[in-house]
């Protein structure tokens, strides 16, 4: 389980998030809804152990993230960022065995035949399902997504939910970030919808 307690993160001067605390349950798929530039991206980093709040605690299970090697966070909870850019000449799946064995997932993703590909030549929702398939090839107990739908066609929209469900299902703790246009969300455990 995930647990936010009282966080505030200022930035630049501004309070991006303020006094704000959460559970996310274990083994489910919880999305984080809001405009742009109401907070979510950055509470997801802040779970992710990437910034620190200025106040309050974040903890996954007994760990706090800001407190913890990068080694040991890097076994707890795999992270996919919007927008990522891959500059290397590294083959799709060369980029997700990165993460770990990726056979299972580029075929659950439909990036097998995209597989031998350097990831230079992708679309931006070619490169955006790379960078799901490698977060979830490290098989990590917490999974963080920001905005994994969001540059999809339906089919491939309908692949990544199906297979974080699955995830779900086998005790994963999906945490999901998406923009407030996305209003089909029967496929969340729980929806947070505070940021806006």
């Amino acid at each position: 389980m995930i647990t936010i307690d009282e966080i505030t993160i200022i930035r630049d001067g501004r309070e991006i998030i303020y006094d704000y605390s959460e559970q996310i349950p274990a083994g489910s798929i919880t999305v984080i809804v809001g405009p742009n530039g109401s907070g979510k991206s950055t509470l997801l980093a802040a779970i992710a152990g990437d910034i620190a709040p200025d106040k309050g605690t974040i903890t996954i299970d007994d760990h706090h993230p800001i407190l913890t090697s990068a080694r040991t966070l890097a076994g707890i909870r795999a992270m996919s960022v919007q927008n990522q850019s891959f500059v290397l000449g590294f083959t799709v799946r060369e980029i997700v065995e990165m993460g770990g064995k990726s056979s299972e997932v580029l075929e659950a993703l439909e990036l097998s035949e995209l597989a031998d590909r350097l990831v230079t030549t992708l679309s931006g929702g070619e490169a955006q399902r790379v960078a799901i398939a490698q977060a979830i090839a490290q098989g990590t107990p917490v999974l963080l997504l920001d905005e994994p739908l969001a540059s999809q066609d339906i089919h491939s929209r309908r692949k990544i939910i199906e297979l974080l469900q699955q995830r779900a299902e086998s005790g994963t703790t999906v945490v999901v970030v998406a923009h407030s246009s996305e209003t089909e969300l029967t496929w969340a455990d729980k929806v947070i919808n505070q940021f806006h």
